[in-house]
């Protein structure tokens, strides 16, 4: 596997790119991030435990450098992050079943029922509950500390995880491989947090790497590539509760991320080799990155003034 990289970028959605290289320089392998609600830091995550806080206040206000590092005590690789809607706690997923609990000041990992690779974590809108999804189709239901089991259809690689924004339930993309062990492979679920559904079969190995709830909730971003070994085509659905439409992407790239703007006008994808583009009235227009690094993300700010990308490995299906 290509290693990890640990550069960071940002977008200034004012000047549409090309994405800024942050200086500060990490020497750590990220892989996901988080902002906190009140967007004073995000949080990132990546392998051998690693975690580390971005303030991008901190070289104003100090003259220190914006970037500290944050014990996890674990040696796990970190796979996902999310912050708790009052940003008090954070829930930080990885490998073998790693769940830790962060309050701002102390680490502590919980009692996990898996040994199952995490990948992501998402919480409930009204915060007092929050779903992990990862390999093997394991869904954990996490409420005040302990870790339950989710049971429901039959899954494999679970990739991404949002809730609607009134809470009703959560989208779940997937890797829809044929080695799920069934000819017509899941690739979206829903799961309102006691059962996983099935929402839409494929008859291709699609991978949905990314989910977002536009923030009226009418309406989910889906995006990833569907790969059958030696190329890919890329996916982008919309979903509106009842029924799929999918807008095509004409890139050479494949998809490895997308969020929308906080303000609803547009989203940001991403992907291989540098590829950066806004959706927006049901058009897909190219943006100049000025990297041809793998692109994952985006982490808006809260209140949308810039978003953050990391740059992935070379490997498209371990970027994330």
């Amino acid at each position: 596997m290509t290693a990890m990289s640990d550069q960071v970028y940002s977008f200034d959605p004012s000047a549409g790119g090309p994405l800024q290289l942050l200086q500060d320089g990490i020497d750590r392998p990220l892989r996901w991030a988080a902002w906190k609600p009140d967007g004073s830091s995000c949080l990132l995550v990546g392998n051998r435990g690693s975690a580390v806080l971005y303030d991008p206040a901190a070289s104003l206000r100090t003259g220190g450098p914006a970037f500290s590092v944050v014990d996890t005590n674990t040696k796990h690789n970190l796979r996902g992050v999310a912050f708790s809607p009052d940003g008090k706690q954070a829930l930080l997923v990885g490998n073998r079943g790693a769940v830790l609990h962060y309050d701002g000041s102390s680490m502590r990992e919980l009692a996990s029922p898996t040994h199952e690779n995490l990948r992501r974590v998402a919480w409930h809108p009204d915060g007092t509950s929050a779903l992990i999804v990862g390999n093997a189709g394991t869904v954990l239901h996490y409420e005040h500390d302990v870790l339950t089991p989710v049971p429901g259809d039959r899954a494999h690689t679970l990739r991404a995880v949002a809730w609607r924004p009134d809470g009703a339930y959560a989208l779940v993309g997937a890797y829809a491989s044929s080695w799920a062990g069934y000819p017509r492979p899941h690739a979206l679920y829903k799961c309102d947090g006691v059962y996983l559904q099935a929402l839409l079969t494929s008859d291709v190995e699609d991978d949905f790497v990314a989910v977002d709830w536009h923030p009226d909730g009418k309406r989910a971003l889906i995006a990833g590539y569907a790969y059958d070994g030696d190329t890919s085509s890329n996916k982008l659905l919309l979903y509106d509760g009842e029924g799929f439409s999918y807008q095509p992407v004409e890139a050479s790239a494949s998809l490895l991320g997308a969020a929308w703007h906080p303000s609803g006008e547009y989203a940001l994808l991403c992907g291989e080799g540098g590829l950066l583009l806004r959706y927006r009235d049901d058009q897909v227009e190219q943006l100049v990155s000025g990297t041809e690094d793998n692109l994952v993300g985006p982490f808006w700010m809260p209140d949308g003034s810039r978003a953050l990308f990391l740059r992935g490995p070379g490997e498209r299906v371990y970027t994330v």
